[in-house]
């Protein structure tokens, strides 16, 4: 069974300690499904492996406009002047972003179906891997190391990012000052796992070699992480959450996005 780690110092020292490591994850996996998904993406690669597929990560992100993402969310939660019906403010982020990567073919309830999966602690599912065939097709067929990063920040903004908004949608007043304020109290990503390469000690806590370590992420005030695996997305998650939580706000009483079925584990 996992420690809960919750003494801020401690999470951030074991976020920022060499000797915790991100969960192992299958290498060399077959193409295009949930386990090579996972093989593919900076959240569970180390060492070089993941300095390599970060920099694809930190790339595809650079060339967005922060902005023009909020408007965008603004936009598909307001709904077209032409009366058609409104995007779902669940599906509000995942839709944009998926937009500004050059994915609009990509499938919401794919992205969904696959977060709920993500983490290698839960166990592989068919219905995952036919989501991540599909999404990989909409990305353009190729089972490479873009794709699965791409397809990465897909799964990663989808709870996370909703689960802001459901937060930030509560809180009234400035939509930006809302979602900070949801980001410090309610923050949507709760715990992380780092496994204890070799043995270490964090406070009252001995971890032996291979030993799991819960961190919690909102008793430290860190909703992004830090270190080498902090989220590179943060400025991005705050613009769609925030362009959503504006568009909510002249609409009444907000009707709240389709919370995610995982838990909130980064």
């Amino acid at each position: 069974m996992p420690i809960t780690v919750s003494e801020p110092g401690l999470v951030l020292a074991a976020l920022t300690d060499p000797r915790c490591t991100v969960p192992a994850v299958a290498v060399d996996p077959p193409p295009g499904g949930l386990a090579w998904l996972r093989a593919g993406v900076p959240r569970f690669a180390t060492g070089a492996r993941h300095h390599a597929l970060r920099a694809l990560a930190v790339a595809e992100l650079a060339r967005l406009s922060v902005p023009a993402l909020e408007r965008a969310a603004e936009r598909a939660v307001a709904g077209p002047p032409d009366g058609d019906p409104a995007a779902d403010p669940g599906d509000v982020p995942v839709v944009v972003l998926a937009g500004a990567l050059g994915l609009p073919g990509v499938e919401p309830a794919d992205v969904r179906t696959v977060a709920r999966h993500y983490q290698p602690h839960t166990a592989q599912n068919p219905e995952a891997d036919a989501a991540v065939g599909r999404l990989v097709a909409a990305a353009g067929g190729r089972t490479d190391d873009r794709t699965a990063v791409l397809i990465g920040l897909l799964v990663q903004a989808c709870d996370a990012t909703a689960r802001l908004v459901a937060a930030a949608a509560t809180v009234p007043g400035d939509p930006g000052t809302a979602v900070g304020h949801a980001l410090a109290t309610a923050p949507p990503v709760r715990l992380t796992r780092r496994h204890a390469r070799d043995a270490v000690r964090l406070g009252g806590h001995a971890l032996a070699a291979g030993a799991v370590a819960e961190l919690d992420l909102a008793a430290a005030g860190l909703p992004f992480g830090a270190g080498e695996h902090a989220c590179p997305g943060r400025e991005h998650a705050v613009a769609l959450a925030t362009g959503v939580v504006t568009a909510l706000r002249p609409l009444g009483p907000p009707r709240p996005p389709r919370l995610p079925r995982s838990g909130a584990v980064r």
